[in-house]
């Protein structure tokens, strides 16, 4: 076979191999229409790279003077769009960059695909983060609205009656005898406990939702948590039974925190359960953990809201009124109880109710020399 042929049956090798390259290419870009629209920037970068055989490939968006890369494969990328041998605009300032060699004709021909899919996954990475932006501007509406309802309903409550008993006390032609000024006492003591718990649980959600909460893990004996928890809802911690057959195992908690958060889903279920009808307290070893179940009597949580509930005023719309507070209770609870790398789930009572169920890190399986520190 003479050289010329052989030269030409090589070249017609190359650009079969080409044409089979770019085909496949192709048909991974297109794809199926569902497939292709859920491809990410990082995904089709690295895809960017590995059919042209470059060195790196790269996103880059402008932050301040400099640029910053949003997605890339290989390396290292440009700095800039100036220092690469070939970039594209692409959408809201963002330049793709290419280094490695130069790009033929061809290939650039088979670039414009690419940089079609990246425009459009880029803006749909835009439109995402500004979904999500919306979402988290719309939730803290809600919460704001949620709580000026709920600071309009429940903290004026003890407020009046806190002025009310000391009006009635202050009054200049009433004397009242000693048992009936007793009560208006007993009403402003109470009521200004109720208060503290309210304001107590506002400032709790502030510093959870700023990130800012010192917590301070060690090892906490656990019955010593729930009775003082316990004793922390003043004479409403009468209707509260614990109920520890063996004596649990230590665990790794911050025990101030502990003990809000377990007051306060007691305080929870004591207001959803029957008059007369005591919230009980267990405490058991499951695994590497213990865990601990404040069991209520009541109407139970349904299924489709028992996430609800663990948002920030999320059951001031569908609270029994006789449960008050700001529907704060079970939603600072979880945070405090997450922060100590814990738990705090729902679950039925049998017989009718609602469970909540704190599960934490024993302590005897935390590296001892983690304890005492945050």
């Amino acid at each position: 076979m003479l050289p010329s042929a052989v030269d030409r049956l090589a070249r017609r090798g190359l650009q079969v191999a080409r044409a089979r390259g770019e085909a496949e290419a192709l048909a991974r870009l297109a794809g199926d229409s569902v497939v292709a629209a859920a491809r990410t920037l990082p995904d089709l970068v690295a895809d960017l790279r590995r059919t042209f055989d470059l060195d790196a490939a790269a996103i880059l968006v402008p932050d301040g003077r400099q640029w910053r890369p949003l997605a890339e494969a290989g390396g290292p990328a440009p700095a800039a769009p100036e220092d690469a041998e070939f970039s594209a605009d692409l959408d809201q300032g963002a330049v793709l960059t290419l280094s490695g060699r130069s790009l033929s004709g061809d290939d650039t021909r088979l670039l414009g695909p690419f940089v079609t899919q990246l425009r459009l996954a880029e803006e749909r990475a835009r439109l995402q983060r500004e979904a999500a932006a919306a979402a988290e501007a719309a939730e803290a509406y809600m919460v704001h609205t949620a709580l000026l309802e709920a600071v309009s309903h429940d903290l004026r409550g003890p407020l009046a009656a806190i002025k009310a008993a000391a009006g009635s006390l202050l009054a200049p032609d009433i004397t009242w005898s000693r048992a009936k000024a007793r009560r208006f006492y007993r009403i402003s003591d109470t009521e200004a406990d109720r208060l503290t718990s309210l304001v107590s649980n506002l400032l709790d959600m502030s510093r959870l939702r700023a990130g800012v909460l010192p917590v301070m893990p060690r090892k906490t004996d656990v019955e010593d948590v729930l009775y003082a928890a316990v004793n922390s809802l003043s004479s409403a911690g009468s209707a509260v039974a614990i109920d520890l057959p063996a004596r649990p195992p230590d665990i790794r908690a911050d025990p101030g925190l502990l003990e809000r958060a377990v007051a306060n889903v007691m305080a929870n279920a004591q207001a959803a359960s029957p008059p007369g009808l005591a919230v009980r307290v267990q405490a058991g070893t499951v695994g590497n953990r213990v865990e601990i179940r404040v069991i209520g009597q009541g109407p139970g949580v349904p299924a489709d809201q028992r996430q609800l509930i663990f948002r920030p005023f999320g059951s001031v719309q569908h609270r029994d009124e006789r449960a008050g507070g700001l529907g704060l209770g079970p939603a600072i609870a979880k945070g405090l109880i997450e922060a100590m790398d814990g738990d705090l789930t729902v679950e039925d009572t049998p017989g009718g109710g609602a469970t909540f169920v704190f599960s934490l890190p024993r302590a005897d399986s935390v590296d001892i020399a983690k304890e005492g520190q945050p």
